[in-house]
């Protein structure tokens, strides 16, 4: 989805200011070792704006939703694994990737979860941050966040909602009471049914900071049982 003038002001003036007043921004944390696991870029946009270093490998790059899915629910093990490249041609999602214009932007195979690592120049360098970043996962103090978009299905939204992890936060095109943790997203930034960009407007639509102040909850993996 592409940002009007307004949104591209907005998120420049944002990051220009964020040198300024990310101090202030951290001190209103009740703490600052958080981890959070994000579908997309979302994690890396939080994270430079309390001026934390990522604490995530999460950052710079994004999941299709159902690969989204798999890694939250099972996190340590995909975390466990080496990340091989992967050829285009080999990607499942190649024509679409193609037709975004994202031909050449490195890809990543964990396992069976592909990553589209799209800031960042070559494999190399996304390996390298990645590797790096997650060791640095703190699983005692894990959030997660996810967002209607890339072939995001009401099974996928479903199961996320699943997720035991109360530290959970789902931004949905709709208003979804029945899922528990569904944040609506603004209007502006939806396009054909979901969610076209979530990291200008990143913290508009919910309290931020009350949310990484909500008591830290261990990764247990896995999703609670129907009721």
């Amino acid at each position: 989805m592409k940002l009007g003038i307004t949104d591209k002001a907005y998120k420049r003036l944002d990051e220009a200011t964020t040198p300024y007043f990310a101090k202030a921004r951290r001190n209103r944390l009740e703490r600052t070792s958080f981890s959070i696991i994000s579908n997309n870029c979302w994690a890396g946009s939080v994270y430079r704006y309390y001026g934390l270093p990522y604490q995530s490998p999460t950052a710079g790059l994004y999941f299709f939703a159902p690969d989204y899915i798999k890694l939250c629910g099972d996190l340590r093990r995909y975390m466990s694994l080496s990340l091989e490249p992967l050829d285009i041609v080999d990607s499942p999602h190649r024509d679409e990737l193609v037709a975004k214009g994202q031909r050449d932007v490195p890809l990543g195979l964990l396992g069976d979860i592909e990553v589209v690592f799209l800031h960042y120049p070559s494999f190399e360098e996304a390996r390298e941050k990645w590797e790096r970043r997650a060791s640095r996962i703190n699983y005692d103090d894990v959030f997660f966040k996810f967002s209607e978009m890339n072939h995001c299905g009401e099974a996928e939204l479903v199961d996320f909602s699943r997720l035991r992890h109360r530290n959970k936060v789902l931004f949905t095109v709709k208003d979804r009471p029945d899922l528990g943790c569904s944040v609506r997203f603004g209007r502006r930034y939806v396009a054909n049914s979901e969610i076209g960009n979530d990291t200008v407007a990143f913290r508009r639509y919910f309290d931020l900071t009350g949310w990484l102040n909500s008591p830290p909850e261990k990764y247990r993996g896995g999703a609670r049982r129907e009721p």
